[in-house]
């Protein structure tokens, strides 16, 4: 097909060429990158967390008697609630926590090998937890020992202490190996920690990032004088039983408090709520970009049909043939999307530069840029075809006699 006609028909309606190119070309743009947080989001929503969270239940007791202010009063406390949490039929262990994994926050530190300088430090959720802590939450040791009663603190305070940690955030401190028995140092050099134990995985959201499965653990009986939290982790088939018999276990043991009891699976979706909200927001502004596009594309085949009745009616009669009408509206419609595409991949790059400047995000991918760029054009195609055809079933005679 001559393009000849074509360019000078683009050329004639520069402006609105121009307009529909650039309309094009951000929503490429914006699609491309979209998707691309859109697939980061859906990888952190179905990002295994390396714990049995749907067997486990998260327990907390709000204390309000003035007992609970002493130290060795609430770690009796914790030791008896523990024990009486185990004691349930159907539980495979329990431990009290001192924040929740997987609610999308909570408590972190910056570690470093001992002596090392401070450029070497690496960020890490951490967590306080008793010797039972690996069973309950159903995690795996990989190097060293777990946590032994004589690793729980007996007084408040700075002190060495005995952690876990992640396999990841081992590799990241000591990325030759061997950080069992190494000593760190996670905001005091008097009193650094002592690595006795490696763990395989574990993950939890923390805004993204390597972080989320550097984890650390500390031993000890969690609480404070107005918060005590505990997991339970149960078999599978006696779960309801133990969730409705955690209440009065736990009221048995010390009345003076209120008890909430909720499913981890709860607290990992309250923890990923803005990932889920960014999916769907994210997926609504992709919808109404192409949206807007395909109209865009819709109204100037349309009105370029419509523009054109008479030319294309004396096309017909001098012997063209319908697909070769059809040709010429898509050969048309596809330069523009073609020039907007163009423009929307150099503008895609540079957006996700921009996004990658400042978040800790994945670069597009392959797989989305050809996902994008197909969609976009197979909408494109769709508003092409309807007018394009309306074009190709013009009468010669009718076309004719429109003036």
């Amino acid at each position: 097909m001559d393009f000849g006609p074509i360019l000078r028909s683009l050329s004639r309606n520069r402006t609105r060429t121009l307009l529909l190119t650039l309309e094009i070309a951000v929503t490429l743009a914006i699609v491309l990158n979209c998707w691309n947080l859109i697939d980061q989001q859906r990888a952190s929503l179905l990002k295994p967390s390396g714990l049995d969270d749907e067997h486990t239940i998260a327990v907390e007791a709000r204390p309000y008697s003035p007992d609970y202010q002493d130290f060795e009063f609430r770690q009796q406390v914790v030791r008896r609630d523990a024990e009486a949490l185990r004691a349930i039929p159907g539980v495979v262990d329990a431990t009290p926590i001192s924040t929740w994994p997987l609610q999308g926050g909570g408590s972190s530190l910056q570690a470093k090998p001992l002596g090392a300088p401070d450029s070497d430090r690496v960020r890490a959720p951490y967590y306080t937890a008793d010797t039972q802590v690996l069973s309950t939450l159903d995690l795996e040791l990989v190097a060293g020992r777990a946590f032994e009663a004589t690793d729980l603190p007996t007084h408040p305070g700075p002190q060495i202490m005995n952690v876990l940690v992640t396999k990841d955030l081992a590799d990241a401190l000591y990325p030759d190996g061997n950080a069992v028995g190494q000593t760190i140092d996670t905001g005091s050099e008097e009193w650094p920690d002592v690595i006795v134990g490696v763990l395989d995985y574990m993950y939890t959201p923390y805004g993204g990032g390597p972080m989320e499965t550097r984890i650390l653990f500390y031993p000890g009986n969690p609480g404070s004088a107005g918060r005590l939290r505990y997991l339970v982790r149960t078999e599978p088939e006696a779960f309801d039983e133990v969730y409705a018999a955690v209440d009065g276990v736990m009221k048995k043991s010390e009345s003076q408090r209120i008890i909430e009891t909720r499913t981890l699976i709860e607290i990992k979706g309250q923890g990923q709520v803005l990932n889920a909200f960014a999916v769907r927001i994210l997926t609504a502004i992709i919808g109404l970009l192409l949206f807007v596009t395909t109209l865009g594309i819709y109204g100037m085949t349309s009105f370029s049909v419509t523009q054109r009745t008479k030319q294309i009616g004396t096309r017909r009669a001098l012997g063209a043939t319908q697909p070769a009408i059809l040709g010429y509206f898509f050969l048309e419609s596809g330069l523009v999307t073609l020039f907007g595409t163009a423009l929307g991949l150099v503008g895609a790059w540079g957006l996700d530069l921009m996004i990658a400047g400042q978040m800790d995000s994945q670069r597009l991918g392959p797989a989305v840029l050809v996902a994008g760029i197909t969609l976009l054009w197979l909408l494109a195609g769709l508003a092409t075809g309807l007018p394009a055809l309306r074009a190709s079933r013009l009468s010669p005679a009718l076309a004719t006699r429109t003036v």
